[in-house]
């Protein structure tokens, strides 16, 4: 079977029909083509902001694209579905200027609810108000198909052109650099892949109810891929639920996650199989879709356990409530199938997308219960003078920072700590997520008179020299490339041994040249003050560095003489931790890249 790429033509009248089919969804493509390109080539705070806007231009193209095949599927007239589009443009709006995912991290959880919600806003949509169970399969098996065709006509078209700009570079020395092939996969993703996809979508939903069709293709991945993986996730977990019986233990956390991978692949063959389970000659079809909810009454049991253990032992976060609501409704999805005559297949992504936008904002959503919990926690601990108790503070206070911010820690505190919040995140110049996390919850310890214990996130960052051209070894008579990585390296000078060693406890660099005595290069004091410079947020960023700053050129050279040698080692990359603070801590964030250059007295 030969793949065939639609032609020019095709390609460009397609188009024209997906514009004035999805005029809006078009735009947003174009949009977020354009910002991914830019986004190559721009400085942390400009990254983070274009960042929020492709996730909500991802939102805006689903929520959009929900939105224009309900009014089609129901007829709706041009006033009413234009009204429709601005509301869930406004939302999406909305969303732009309400998420700061680069401050708090519940707003990192909020973009991949909703996108979540709205994928699956989509695969109903047309069927909020008519439609049959067939017609409802029949249009989402086209979009299942349309996606993946899309995805390889995209890789294809993504590899064919990368090759070429290989090929132009190795022929004609253009010298392309990686930002160009960045900008082609975002052209080709976010541009072609979308609207390819677009013109794929079901137009005619009366035609859908009638198709009896079903792709050879589909069986066959579910009866050979799907349900044997199923099979073997099906077996580990029964035989370690006897496990837990014989030994009369709690689950592992690592349980949950095995079933619902079990329920996701069991669901999903059963979608797949759903128009054929009933005819003739698929009756192993039809026992398996009554055979894998009955299997799943033991696995539900065991996953309530899971979750039970672990938000008994230390409360409600975001990702634990998520795991009660999945394991509220495979129970509910469960007793539904097993009662149930109709069986409507539609009660899936209903259901589920109803508890994924419930989950995102309001006092019953993830975030708010979280909060409410750990916070409840936090108090518990606060009250409690035992070891174990007092040990456990910190990690609390990680977590609401994190995620919920500095204010809500207030219930501990007279200070006004919302105003304080907004004077950290405006003062701070790296505009880092982990840097405004770090001084927030320094701030936190200090205010609760917490001890930090064992090591937090630390934010990485880069220095190298102000004046980036190639080192002068004027007035020296050897050089030697240094990296951090080697622990020892041997030369020869003047028939003498040059050995260079990496000392592990404090992270210096010794140096020994023949029979004279060695002596170290103190590499430590020149972190710890291109940290302290780094701290007062007056180093200059270089444009698009990924936390790169410019250090004066001296501020990475360490000179020091030995007997009768003179050892100059210029720095031209550093990477470490800007909390780095012992030796031992800062021996492990470090790393850098020099050269080390030798005079002969």
């Amino acid at each position: 079977m030969k793949l065939k790429l639609p032609s020019v033509h095709s390609l460009w009248i397609s188009f024209v029909k997906v514009v004035s089919r999805f005029p809006l969804q078009v735009l947003v493509a174009i949009a977020a083509t354009i910002s991914w390109c830019y986004l190559v080539d721009v400085s942390r705070r400009t990254e983070e902001q274009l960042t929020v806007f492709l996730s909500v231009c991802n939102l805006a193209l689903t929520l959009l694209l929900a939105v224009d095949l309900y009014a089609e599927a129901n007829k709706l007239q041009a006033v009413k579905q234009w009204a429709l589009r601005l509301g869930a443009a406004l939302i999406c709006t909305g969303l732009y200027f309400v998420l700061k995912p680069s401050f708090y991290l519940a707003d990192v959880f909020r973009i991949g609810l909703l996108a979540f919600g709205f994928h699956l806003l989509v695969a109903f949509a047309p069927f909020i108000r008519n439609g049959s169970a067939n017609g409802f399969w029949q249009y989402n098996k086209t979009l299942f198909l349309r996606i993946l065709t899309s995805a390889l006509y995209a890789g294809v078209l993504f590899a064919g052109l990368a090759i070429a700009l290989v090929a132009i570079d190795g022929l004609f020395n253009v010298n392309i650099s990686w930002r160009t092939y960045m900008r082609l996969f975002a052209i080709v993703t976010a541009g072609f892949m979308t609207i390819f996809f677009l013109a794929g979508v079901p137009d005619d939903f009366e035609e859908l109810d009638k198709d009896e069709s079903y792709p050879k293709g589909l069986k066959i991945f579910t009866q050979y891929v799907l349900i044997p993986l199923m099979t073997i996730y099906l077996a580990i977990l029964l035989v370690y639920e006897a496990k837990i019986i014989v030994n009369w233990e709690l689950p592992k956390g690592l349980v949950s996650t095995l079933i619902l991978g079990y329920a996701v692949f069991g669901i999903l063959s059963l979608l797949l199989i759903y128009p054929i389970k009933e005819k003739e000659g698929n009756g192993w079809m039809k026992l398996f879709s009554r055979f894998f909810y009955v299997m799943m009454i033991p696995l539900v049991v065991l996953l309530l356990l899971a979750v039970w253990k672990r938000v008994g032992n230390y409360g409600i976060t975001e990702s634990r409530y998520i795991l009660i609501i999945l394991a509220v409704w495979l129970t509910l999805i469960t007793v539904y199938f097993l009662i149930s005559k109709k069986q409507n297949i539609e009660i899936i992504p209903v259901s589920l997308c109803v508890l994924a936008l419930l989950a995102t904002y309001g006092p019953q959503s993830a975030f708010s219960v979280s909060k409410y919990s750990q916070v409840a926690r936090l108090k518990r601990l606060m009250a409690s003078n035992s070891k174990r108790d007092v040990d456990q503070r910190a990690d609390v206070v990680d977590y609401l920072v994190d995620r919920h911010g500095l204010s809500t820690l207030q219930p501990f505190t007279k200070v006004n700590l919302e105003a304080l919040e907004t004077k950290i995140e405006a003062r701070d110049t790296t505009q880092s997520r982990y840097s405004i996390k770090s001084k927030k919850t320094d701030t936190a310890y200090a205010l609760l008179k917490i001890k930090r214990i064992g090591h937090r996130y630390m934010e990485h960052v880069r220095f190298v020299p102000l004046d980036e051209t190639m080192v002068s070894v004027k007035g020296y008579d050897y050089v030697i490339p240094i990296e951090s990585y080697t622990e020892q390296s041997t030369s020869t000078i003047n028939n003498q041994p040059v050995i260079v060693e990496r000392v592990r406890q404090v992270g210096n660099l010794k140096v020994k040249i023949g029979a004279d005595s060695s002596v170290e290069l103190d590499l430590r004091k020149l972190v710890l003050d291109a940290i302290k410079a780094f701290k007062t947020g007056k180093l200059k960023e270089r444009p698009n560095g990924g936390n790169t700053y410019y250090l004066p050129k001296d501020s990475l050279v360490i000179t020091q003489n030995l007997t009768n040698y003179e050892l100059k080692f210029v720095i031209v990359s550093l990477n470490t931790s800007s909390d780095a603070e012992d030796s031992e801590e800062l021996n492990r964030q470090l790393s850098y890249n020099g050269y080390l250059l030798i005079k002969v007295k």
